[in-house]
């Protein structure tokens, strides 16, 4: 069984015998009366108006009034469908909301009250908050109950009782019938978990007083399902669906659990979840030498803010988070990303709440932090990199996995490189959601034979790694890695793809040995793949290896040459000189199907070679932007 699955089952077993499950759980009794209840004190905003602990606090408490101004002219959230999504216009309004009402609690200027005010007015007469699409909804309600909280002493009585009443209709409400199949998500392992539980949770606090026994049941409810999402970081960290998706589930776990410890003053335990606390150095590790994340799965290459780096900083006192909180808020300030004209950086206002008082210097903090980190679980991770500060520096990522977990693509053993400040090695990442539904391809479908391994992004077909006959990965089996092994100046690690590729061969293990961090050595011994063929017997299976890059490729024999950037990095095949095999580059578009989006700009490096007689091959492949030490080491092998 899956550790992801084990976590699951002991979770279960555990809450037969917690404190909720014995009626011990919240209670509504416990919630302190004072507004603001919801994720900041009074206290907190006095402290704020006397200003942060550092120069970088100050220029972001700045730079959060100077986006408030803009988005006073912004256009404000509607009721307009995305397909089957409203998505866009709650996390707009989340946006507008959280910014509006934290400047007025912070400034007291009448012109971020109005603006609340006509916006609670416009969302909560929408007709629904979309309960088709749950993320909506708990988006939303945690919009509303923002506002609604930190304004209450500026709102009558009947505003009051007309958001609250929305809260209830829209909001809460339809989650109460678990049998729904809109309610899926309820006890899932995955980010709508934290992100709809969060939101009804701030509902319910709100609500607590005039209806206890409904605001009792959604707190309790959540707060034995939202371990379950917190579990999928088991047992070391990795987040399973991919760093962008850390960004959201990570951000609306700390949210819950914030919600706890303001209306009661604790979190039930969850702030002690080890491996969620580990999640940290997963999330620092995976933003590489050029500033992208180490992309798989669903998760894109870009790197997109988040206040929960903050948040752990000054919750855990972390390196990492330290480190990535202030890279983050200085990137901010100064690269021009942030726009009045959409919903990124929708909590932007909590990294000023969840500020760390005490920021440790840059020198103790590089000291701290690793060159390689791993986690295993359903979707096991190795990060490899020379500097953190070095933007020409070494970095590898490389994979196991499991296909039918949430947001998977079929990558098991596929890797990302950089040096020299390029990314040689890319993933395409995902293709968008509405592209593939808009055309009824079954994207959500993660079967053995679904539509989701034909769209080309997702499949094996565009991912750096070996095919055994153009076979797709057995999605019910995971590819587990070794443990790092360092020895002199190498580091190495295995990723077991024997599982995946079961119905096809007996074993196959793809190594990856980095030299001093100059050379990547990626080994692949396969053993036993022969394939059935008809009345004349077993062939030998053939063997595709594939590098996705953006580079200008030039092939030569047994060598490659790749220039990006004006820098340039080498590739050389190291075979038997008895062992045929076709090296070639080739253009990635036009992609397969109709529904495919185009890959422009991207190339294919591909081998191709047959299996012996016995249906076994070692293949060797070197990559680096160091010519001589390439060849150096090639002439050892």
């Amino acid at each position: 069984m899956p550790i992801g699955r084990i976590a699951h089952f002991l979770l279960t077993l555990l809450f037969i015998a917690s404190p909720i499950a014995l009626g011990q759980g919240f209670q509504t009794s416990q919630i302190q009366e004072e507004h603001p209840k919801l994720l900041a004190s009074k206290e907190d905003f006095d402290r704020l108006r006397a200003g942060l602990s550092d120069p970088l606090g100050q220029e972001l408490l700045a730079f959060i009034r100077k986006t408030g101004e803009a988005l006073l002219s912004a256009e404000p959230a509607q009721y307009r469908l995305k397909g089957i999504r409203l998505l866009d216009e709650s996390r707009t309004a989340l946006k507008h909301l959280s910014t509006f009402a934290f400047l007025y609690r912070l400034y007291l200027e009448d012109k971020y009250k109005e603006k609340t005010i006509a916006y609670l007015d416009t969302v909560t007469g929408f007709p629904n908050w979309n309960p088709r699409h749950y993320l909506d909804v708990g988006e939303m309600t945690l919009a509303v109950s923002i506002a609604v909280d930190w304004l209450w002493d500026e709102l009558s009585a009947e505003q009051r009782d007309r958001y609250l009443q929305a809260i209830v209709e829209k909001g809460l409400e339809p989650s109460l019938d678990e049998t729904l199949s809109t309610n899926w998500w309820m006890n899932y392992n995955n980010n709508w978990n934290p992100v709809c539980h969060s939101g009804l949770t701030a509902g319910a606090i709100l609500i607590a007083d005039r209806q206890p026994e409904l605001a009792e049941r959604i707190i309790n409810r959540a707060i034995k399902a939202v371990p379950i999402a917190m579990a999928e970081t088991d047992p070391d960290g990795v987040y399973p669906e991919g760093p962008t998706y850390w960004n959201y589930g990570t951000e609306f776990s700390i949210f819950f659990i914030e919600l706890l410890k303001r209306a009661v003053g604790h979190s039930f335990g969850l702030e002690d979840h080890v491996s969620f606390k580990k999640s940290m150095d997963f999330r620092a590790m995976s933003v590489t030498p050029t500033e992208k994340f180490y992309n798989f799965f669903d998760s894109g290459p870009r790197l997109y803010f988040s206040p929960a780096a903050t948040w752990f900083a000054k919750t855990y006192g972390m390196p990492t988070a330290h480190l990535e909180s202030r890279r983050l808020i200085k990137n901010l300030l100064t690269s021009g990303e942030w726009t009045k004209d959409n919903f990124r950086h929708r909590t932007l206002p909590f990294t000023a709440l969840w500020y760390p008082e005490d920021v440790p210097d840059q020198a103790s903090l590089d000291s701290d932090l690793p060159h390689f980190w791993q986690g295993h679980g359903d979707n096991p991770i190795t990060m490899i990199r020379s500097s953190w500060v070095d933007s020409n520096a070494f970095f590898l990522g490389f994979k196991g996995g499991l296909g039918s977990i949430s947001h998977a693509h079929m990558d098991a053993g596929s890797f990302i490189y950089e040096d020299e400040g390029v990314r040689w090695a890319v993933d395409l990442g995902a293709q968008t959601y509405l592209s593939l539904e808009s055309k009824n391809v079954g994207l959500w479908d993660r079967r053995q034979n679904s539509d989701r391994w034909r769209v080309f992004r997702l499949g094996p077909y565009s991912h750096n790694l070996m095919l055994i006959d153009e076979q797709l990965h057995d999605v019910t089996e995971p590819a587990t890695v070794s443990n790092i092994v360092e020895h002199d100046n190498r580091l190495s690690s295995s990723v077991d793809l024997s599982v995946v590729n079961q119905a096809h061969l007996k074993t196959y293990k793809r190594t990856f040995t980095v030299h001093d961090m100059k050379v990547l050595q990626i080994d692949d011994r396969i053993v036993g793949a022969r394939k059935p063929f008809g009345h004349e017997g077993r062939n030998s299976a053939t063997l595709h290896w594939r590098l996705v890059t953006q580079a200008d490729v030039s092939v030569n024999g047994d060598r490659a040459i790749l220039k990006q950037d004006g820098k340039t990095c080498y590739l050389k095949v190291a075979l038997p000189e008895d062992v045929p095999f076709t090296l070639r580059s080739d253009p990635l578009d036009p992609p397969p199907y109709y529904w495919d989006e185009p890959n422009p700009g991207h190339q294919a490096i591909d081998i191709w070679l047959q299996a012996d007689p016995e249906g076994n091959r070692d293949l060797t492949v070197l990559i680096s932007t160091d010519s001589d030490a390439l060849g150096s080491l090639a002439d050892e092998l």
